[in-house]
């Protein structure tokens, strides 16, 4: 442990309190005033320049003018040595990490502490990191009953959000707690503070948190496609909160109560049906749950020092990943690198058959590969298969049962496109468009919020050609024209406004629509030759050379001719003229310039000539095939580059063992392309999303067998 330091910004300091992922926290004495204050440092990686210390005094000062009980005072701030810091009142108490708590207490808990973020709230202030850490208890001598609840860190969740945090798992303390929109890349919100304090109350109850995962992937899919397990099931006294936590936990921010307090209410009157409101009774101490990542068996990767872009690119800059799913998976890339051996299933250890017996064409082989997250998708002679991750029925086989090999999509025939991007996929199928798995966002275009274990048409689309769905989002082409529903918060509808839609809607101002793609928030589409793009773009995903977000489609920069597009997590590629285009975010080196710096508008990507195909996923992966040979590049912790290495790759690196490649598709963190008459696949694997009858992630590409 490091040495213990006299003073702080001029603080003298007593003693250490404690110390975690977003600061350490001193007991300082306060020279003016005699005072004993609390002062904590917060912990960042990156330098402090002015833009930050003036976002950090805004927010401090934010924070300080909250003047409510359960609210810790804010007296000071600063930055000092390149170290933001600020002083609070010092309470002489325990936070409820490790609380005991009666029913009785847990209701007197949840209720201020529900008071003070409906203050906050109604002042224009998000908490943003609700959990049992950050309410502070206090105890009469006399009695020990309750004294004072306060909820500490009002806004700071907010400033490290714009960091990068110095431990690598202090988001995962967090997540557990974190909403669901929050992890899809969605701005918090009243509701999302209410959720988080409904898993720490669902806590303090039972001892157990709302769901049970031993990984952070698997927490984070459990947590955007399953609705939370009763707490009757760790409680079986307690079954009448059961539709307390239903509704306060709900995916959907508008399904939730319409206030904390209200949340409060109805636990407090929840636990008197029960009968379990009285004194006598100690509930068991939390057990925070903490989701280890695998262990590290080689060291992260290096990635030499990019050459500086051209004077006339944009000025370079190294950005976090968008605090989105991805954000979640960021933090297990900084904390695990997985080795592991190559197994081939089923066939050759090479792809070399005779290219006549490929059941795919050239043409159209593409629109029959997909891979998602946690799951994967793909067409053999008219039929669709799916396998992976099934807890929102996105395998439509009618169950929510993983699979680890090709599952077979029921009641659907004649398939010619297929696509998975979440907790549900979709297929064109004689020219009609279904959908099935998660509906919390109307994203199945069936006009309801209805989750389908089984295809379900979209309603009102006929002689559909594409499809694509992606966080939470559905577009389709219909005679020529482009249709979007679902999630809408950044308009990547295209419909000009933020309105979610439970049927297609079309998207204004494109004709001849020959090719489209739904990434994390934002949608691009080739229209009469050229690419346009539209919804979020503060990574220049649009590709319009700004970072301002587009209601309606915008004509991609630097491109012309373009013949098809794909939409990642903040990164887009198109192909035109047979050379492949990339823009955007470029953290990972996935735009395949060689660097890492982000480009605003359509850039080549080096090394690739007679490119037929083009995919970029939502972990900044991308991949291409050019001349029948299948390259990959950016991202690479978990293989999904396939080059038989962790490290990532800022330009085009060859897949091997993949000959004769017709169609290829990246997704999060899992990657798969056609060779010959084969499908491989590579990359992470937790969910059996590989095909290949197992959990073990592979570095190299192995064998798909139907």
């Amino acid at each position: 442990m490091a040495a213990q330091p006299v003073q702080v910004a001029g603080y003298p300091v007593i003693t250490r309190l404690g110390s975690g992922g977003m600061g350490t926290v001193y007991l300082v004495e306060n020279p003016q005033l005699r005072r004993r204050e609390a002062l904590k440092v917060i912990s960042i990686a990156e330098t402090v320049d002015e833009e930050f210390a003036q976002r950090f005094s805004r927010e401090a000062q934010t924070a300080a003018a909250l003047d409510h009980p359960a609210i810790v005072t804010i007296y000071h701030h600063g930055v000092t040595d390149g170290d933001p810091w600020f002083t609070m009142t010092y309470l002489d108490g325990r936070d409820l990490r490790r609380a005991s708590l009666r029913p009785d207490e847990v209701v007197a808990v949840v209720h201020r502490v529900a008071d003070a973020l409906d203050y906050a709230h109604e002042h224009g202030v998000i908490h943003r990191d609700i959990k049992p850490g950050n309410i502070m208890v206090t105890r009469r001598a006399m009695d020990d009953a309750l004294d004072r609840v306060v909820v500490l860190d009002f806004g700071i969740a907010k400033l490290t959000t714009a960091t990068t945090l110095t431990a690598p798992s202090s988001f995962v303390g967090t997540l557990v707690y974190a909403a669901p929109e929050i992890l899809d890349g969605k701005p918090a919100g009243p509701a999302s503070d209410q959720y988080a304090l409904a898993c720490t109350a669902y806590e303090l109850l039972s001892g157990a948190t709302p769901f049970d995962a031993d990984t952070q992937t698997r927490h984070i899919v459990a947590k955007l496609t399953t609705r939370p397990a009763p707490i009757s099931s760790h409680r079986p006294e307690l079954g009448a909160l059961d539709p307390v936590f239903d509704r306060a936990l709900a995916r959907g921010p508008l399904d939730r109560y319409p206030t904390c307090r209200a949340f409060a209410a109805e636990l407090h009157a929840a636990l008197q049906r029960a009968g379990t409101d009285d004194r006598s009774r100690t509930l068991v101490t939390p057990a925070t749950q903490v989701i280890t990542p695998r262990p590290q068996t080689t060291p992260p990767p290096t990635v030499s020092s990019p050459t500086p872009p051209p004077a006339s690119s944009p000025p370079p800059h190294r950005r976090r990943w968008p605090l989105a799913l991805a954000a979640v998976v960021a933090v297990a890339l900084l904390a695990t690198a997985v080795a592991i051996g190559v197994v081939t299933l089923g066939g050759d250890d090479g792809a070399t058959s005779d290219a006549a017996s490929s059941p795919l064409a050239a043409t159209d082989a593409q629109a029959q590969l997909s891979a998602g997250l946690g799951a994967t998708c793909s067409i053999r002679d008219g039929t669709a298969y799916c396998w992976g991750d099934n807890t929102a029925g996105q395998l439509g086989d009618g169950t929510t049962e993983a699979r680890q090999t090709p599952t077979r999509v029921v009641d659907l025939s004649d398939v010619t496109a297929i696509s998975t991007g979440g907790p549900n996929s979709c297929a064109i199928a004689a020219g009609l468009a279904y959908c099935w798995g998660n509906n919390d966002y109307g994203q199945l275009g069936d006009g309801t919020t209805d989750a389908r274990l089984t295809p379900t048409r979209v309603a009102g689309l006929a002689d559909v050609t594409a499809i694509s769905t992606a966080n939470w989002a559905t577009c389709a082409i219909s005679a020529g024209a482009a249709y979007c529903w679902g999630t809408n918060d950044f308009d990547q509808l295209g419909d000009g406004s933020t309105a979610n839609q439970y049927r297609p809607v079309r998207v204004a101002g494109l004709d001849d629509v020959t090719a489209i793609s739904v990434g994390v928030n934002f949608t691009c589409a080739v229209a009469a030759g050229d690419a346009y793009c539209w919804g979020l773009n503060d990574n220049g995903q649009v590709g319009d050379g700004t970072t301002t977000n587009r209601a309606r489609p915008t004509r991609v920069g630097d491109l012309d001719g373009a013949t098809t597009v794909s939409a990642g997590a903040a990164t887009a590629c198109a192909i035109a003229g047979a050379s492949a285009y990339c823009w955007g975010n470029n953290d990972f080196g996935q735009l395949g310039d060689g660097t890492t710096y982000g480009r605003r508008t359509a850039t080549p990507v080096t090394g690739l000539d007679g490119v037929d195909a083009v995919s970029t996923g939502t972990a900044n992966t991308t991949c291409a095939v050019a001349g029948g040979v299948a390259y990959c590049w950016g991202a690479n912790a978990w293989g999904s580059v396939g080059d038989g290495t962790l490290t990532d790759r800022p330009a085009p690196t060859r897949v091997p063992q993949l000959s004769d490649v017709s169609a290829i598709s990246t997704g999060e963190r899992t990657s798969c392309a056609y060779a010959a008459s084969y499908l491989w696949c590579w990359g992470f694997n937790a969910t059996g999303q590989l095909g290949v009858g197992g959990t073990d992630d592979r570095p190299t590409p192995t064998q798909v067998t139907f």
